[in-house]
């Protein structure tokens, strides 16, 4: 399972799947950063994606979560809320495995550490088809400082020769580019607030 150091992290991987591809990834992260880091995600999956995604809770269980999934016309899922599922409840999630493969471009599953041992356990076939893309979000391994943020700010500034003003402006009149940097641009500036849904 590779270590990432923040979302940013998990958003380029997204952005670098191959399109059109049904590809499923797995983040494990401590239950007190699983919520702040679905809400980052709900601000941004949608542009690395680059396509419609939507976020389903898996608290009513496995046969309801993929209801949810085959009943919705997004492309991309954002799957949480799975830490209550005991045994059962993965062995069913994994029964309906090839339910997951429908024309779509994939989603992402944000569990606790505990629910994804119960996980590897009791859904083996879900597990094989996620294969490698299994990450473990350590928040504490790299928070940009101060500093850092200031200089992935200029760079971006240097490769587009606009002004974190001028996304502003752009990002508000909706005429902001799609490009993932953009998007990135905005969560710096701690507007995330204007990526477009």
């Amino acid at each position: 399972m590779d270590k990432l150091s923040s979302v940013d992290e998990l958003l380029q991987k997204i952005e670098l799947r191959p399109p059109d591809s049904n590809s499923w990834m797995v983040l494990v992260a401590t239950p007190d950063d699983i919520q702040s880091t679905i809400d980052e995600l709900q601000d941004s999956v949608e542009i690395f994606s680059e396509c419609e995604t939507v976020t389903i809770a898996g608290e009513s269980g496995a046969r309801n979560l993929v209801k949810c999934i085959q009943e919705a016309p997004q492309e991309y899922f954002l799957l949480h809320q799975l830490d209550s599922w005991d045994n059962n409840e993965w062995k069913i999630f994994d029964a309906f495995r090839t339910q997951l493969d429908k024309n779509t471009n994939g989603g992402l599953v944000v569990l606790s550490d505990q629910a994804s041992h119960l996980m590897f356990s009791n859904a083996p076939h879900f597990v094989s088809f996620v294969g490698s893309r299994l990450y473990y979000l350590d928040n504490k391994a790299n928070v940009l400082t101060p500093e850092e943020c200031e200089q992935r700010l200029s760079a971006l500034q240097e490769w587009s020769g606009q002004t974190n003003e001028e996304i502003i402006a752009l990002a508000e009149n909706r005429q902001l580019p799609t490009d993932p940097e953009y998007g990135e641009w905005l969560i710096l500036l701690d507007r995330g607030d204007l990526l477009e849904r």
